[in-house]
């Protein structure tokens, strides 16, 4: 995981839940292709209501796997 990466995901004003529109575009992936992932199982999330969340370790495990 590169510096910049580490900084932002250690930020104390991060987000703790992200939205599937916020992972896509943090990840550089399309909103549908994140939504497959979450219905394959291969991205663990809760659901609030309506709304699909992403806790932050799930998302710094993801960045973290994509860089090895």
């Amino acid at each position: 995981m590169n510096e910049i990466t580490k900084m932002k995901l250690n930020s104390p004003m991060e987000k703790q839940w992200y939205t599937v529109t916020e992972l896509a575009l943090y990840l550089g992936l399309t909103e549908p292709s994140i939504r497959a992932k979450l219905q394959r199982g291969e991205i663990d999330y809760e659901k609030l209501g309506k709304r699909v969340l992403i806790k932050r370790d799930i998302v710094e495990n993801l960045v973290g796997n994509s860089l090895n």
